[in-house]
């Protein structure tokens, strides 16, 4: 193929990208054809969609030259939570959605990667944003914290999880209490309406349980994060724990 032909395709491909059709297919193509120049200049489109294929597929290449454009669009407060994600991949740096920290990092004359936080060291960060002393040991560690009246819910965090393409994850968790089928529909719907994570079944026990959860990259993870999501997932579980039991399972 002449490089005339690699143009034209790349052309196409990048034009499938505005497509909903055929923007997983292109995005696909363009990151096995390690097309990065193409999907820098897509970073500029006024497309969302186009700008956000680029940005997860630049994470995916670990393509350095799309660093800058990156903490540019975190400036600008597009894609933020997506930017984080693919500057994390390609810098090894866990500065979260903090434009202000990338930019320096950026403009030091001696770049390196932030070194990787210990797992105990971000529990521990994590229990004191929450005001909470988390238990467990290894990779499983647990939050158990007191919520509006008098009932308390506890979350479950597991390290060292990996997705179906090998992308180490965190799983938090927290239990909603017996996933009896009557109820199956109204969880599922209540999906529909929640900002993060998502209700699902897990077997607790050898019985399946209504649990709520939610995931993040590790690369990605910062004990202020962390925190956040186990506050949203303690308080959503525990409103469903009290609609489906009446109890305070704690």
């Amino acid at each position: 193929m002449t490089n005339s032909d690699q143009a034209a395709e790349f052309r196409e491909l990048i034009a499938q990208l505005h497509e909903p059709r055929t923007r997983r297919r292109a995005r696909q193509k363009l990151v096995a054809a390690r097309a990065v120049e193409p999907l820098l200049e897509c970073l500029e489109s006024t497309n969302e969609s186009v700008v956000w294929a680029a940005v997860q597929s630049l994470g995916e290449l670990r393509a350095a030259e799309a660093v800058e454009p990156l903490v540019a669009l975190m400036e600008r407060g597009v894609l933020v939570l997506d930017v984080s994600e693919a500057l994390a991949k390609i810098t090894g740096n866990r500065f979260g959605t903090h434009a202000t920290r990338w930019r320096e990092w950026l403009g030091s004359p001696n770049k390196t990667r932030a070194p990787q936080m210990d797992v105990q060291e971000c529990v521990r960060r994590t229990g004191g944003y929450l005001g909470v002393e988390p238990t467990g040991s290894g990779n499983s560690f647990r939050f158990k914290f007191s919520l509006l009246g008098e009932r308390a819910q506890t979350v479950a965090v597991y390290f060292g999880r990996e997705d179906a393409e090998g992308e180490e994850l965190l799983v938090i968790y927290s239990e909603c209490g017996p996933a009896d089928a009557r109820y199956y529909e109204a969880v599922l719907r209540k999906n529909m309406s929640i900002p993060a994570g998502a209700f699902a079944i897990r077997d607790v026990g050898g019985k399946p349980n209504f649990v709520m959860v939610d995931t993040m990259l590790a690369d990605t993870v910062t004990p202020d994060a962390l925190a956040r999501k186990i506050e949203n997932i303690a308080a959503r579980a525990d409103i469903v724990e009290k609609s489906l039991t009446r109890e305070d399972k704690r």
